[in-house]
């Protein structure tokens, strides 16, 4: 029955099966995954790798309107799979017509209305439940009007705590030019005084954006705050898997469990137990305490930023606001509501700007030319601001190549490679080519809109598997891409619930991509 209410809206439709019930990670050695653990028995492979390249592929052999198809997952879920910017702004921003996609609503009833509209007409809910024993119902979860008034009270102490009207942006340059210069520094002090180093640039990244947004949301410095605290954690807290505890720094600590907790997320994503309540995944299976013992450190490192954040900070607004404040004021811990954002903000703000970065550092490496050039128009502008030094928002828009490497490592690399909405009415997407006939997806229906496939996709990009920053640079619009026009870049999702961190990625991305660069060369290993 689902596969056929799927076939008579015109989508090509196949099964899908979970592929395993319980995640293992595998034991690590040498920096390199091993189907052998330290005592010489097999570890089994749990997580194969992602089948995601091969989505573009299916969406041409299956040949449903603008690439769609259905997939039945597990016994009764009708999934829809999306490729295409039609369909995809159909979904995500609903309000919106085809001529204003890249728009956005005047007025602010007009944005009132879009909001309720979007909020209505999609939800995120059950197909991001799996991510509430990680970061609760907090602004990534939450729907309805509880996500608007969250999402609100989040954009306020973010974005419009800090004086003027862009007043965030002065504050967030400043952070951004120390984490810069502290990162510089790690990297020197690696090279031990050598010319070249190896070195592994994920976890060095990662501690400059943890300590960065740490940094902006608390108004206190991340050693400061460390400086008195440390955790035990037990051996499967940590990736090495030793079986005494021991004493981490609550930093390391954190690094380690998130790098798991994604694991485990995507794992329960792809398992029997995303078909089944929650209390079942709870009660049964050994991956829900394994969960909950990787979020010992990231709860500590959170409330950590909770406590100590200063009165006026970001974080101490949204602690004041009625949504997150505290029931009983004698209990010196944070709310249940503002840790959850906490450690939302956190991992957000942290382990998308790292991995940006990385893929980012990957692809100059490999194009050593491209990187040339790049290091050729930081130098120029840094030299012609000496006065200041200061990488201010306005300095970074002079530099457009640097823009438009960080435009194409998204586009190949985008950090959420789909986002899934559960549609609550039929969407009928109209045809644009001419033919009079629409397609609708059915209610009740999650929609998938892979966004590397969007990305990817050869009706829109010119040689879309490769690295080419000068796609971004023509100022002949009918020279571009019809992906850069026709709305099939959204590197941050699109309409009310796109990733509300783009102004802080903005700033962050460009400036310690801009020092990185002018002080070090990379190369790929």
């Amino acid at each position: 029955l689902t596969r056929r209410a799927l076939e008579q809206c015109g989508l090509p439709t196949v099964y899908w099966t979970p592929r395993f019930i319980t995640y293992q990670s595998e034991y690590q050695h040498g920096g390199r995954s091993s189907s052998r653990s330290p005592e010489g028995g097999t570890v089994d492979r749990k997580l194969p790798s992602s089948n995601i390249t091969n989505i573009l592929p299916r969406m041409k052999r299956l040949n449903g309107p603008y690439g769609m198809y259905g997939t039945v997952y597990g016994i009764s879920t009708k999934v829809v799979h999306i490729g295409h910017p039609v369909p995809a702004a159909a979904v995500l921003a609903p309000a919106r017509s085809r001529s204003s996609f890249r728009g956005s609503p005047s007025s602010e009833g007009q944005r009132t209305s879009f909001r309720a509209v979007c909020a209505a007409a999609s939800l995120k809910a059950p197909a991001y439940d799996h991510f509430k024993d990680f970061c609760g119902e907090g602004v990534f979860t939450a729907d309805g009007s509880d996500w608007q008034a969250k999402r609100a009270a989040v954009m306020h102490s973010l974005f419009r705590i800090h004086g003027e009207q862009g007043g965030f942006e002065s504050k967030l340059e400043g952070l951004a030019e120390i984490s810069a210069e502290r990162l510089v520094a790690s990297i020197q002090s690696k090279q031990n005084g050598k010319n070249e180093a190896h070195l592994n640039v994920v976890p060095i990244l990662q501690q400059a954006t943890v300590g960065l947004i740490f940094w902006y949301i608390t108004d206190v410095d991340l050693d400061e705050a460390l400086s008195s605290n440390t955790v035990t954690v037990s051996d499967s807290s940590t990736l090495n898997g030793n079986a005494t505890p021991k004493q981490e720094s609550m930093l390391s600590s954190y690094r380690d469990s998130i790098t798991r907790i994604r694991m485990i997320i995507l794992a329960q994503s792809r398992s029997i137990w995303f078909l089944l309540p929650r209390f079942c995944y709870r009660l049964f299976s050994s991956m829900y305490r394994e969960e909950q013992t990787v979020m010992g450190p990231i709860r500590q490192f959170s409330k950590l930023a909770c406590v100590h954040a200063k009165e006026g900070s970001s974080l101490a607004t949204l602690r004041d606001t009625p949504t997150y404040e505290k029931i009983n004021n004698n209990d010196p811990s944070p709310s249940k509501n503002l840790l959850d954002e906490a450690i939302t903000l956190l991992f957000a703000g942290q382990d998308t700007s790292a991995a940006t970065l990385s893929w980012t550092l990957h692809l100059l490496s490999i194009y050593p030319k491209m990187q040339e050039k790049l290091f050729q128009e930081v130098a120029e502008t840094l030299t012609a601001i000496l006065d200041t030094g200061r990488l201010s928002k306005k300095v970074l828009s002079r530099m457009t190549y640097l823009d438009a490497v960080i435009k194409e490592a998204m586009r190949l690399y985008p950090v959420a490679p789909f986002v899934v909405r559960r549609v609550t009415n039929d969407v009928v997407i109209p045809d644009f080519t001419g033919e009079e006939r629409t397609t609708t997806l059915p209610q009740g229906a999650f929609a998938c809109i892979w966004i590397y496939a969007l990305h990817r996709n050869p009706n829109f990009w010119k040689n879309p598997d490769e690295f080419q920053p000068e796609r971004w640079l023509s100022a002949n619009k009918h020279n571009r891409d019809r992906g850069i026009e026709e709305g099939a870049y959204m590197p941050f999702a699109l309409g009310p619930r796109n990733c509300l961190g783009q102004p802080f990625a903005h700033i962050v991305l460009r400036t310690l991509l801009a020092r990185l660069v002018y002080n070090f060369s990379f190369r790929d290993k």
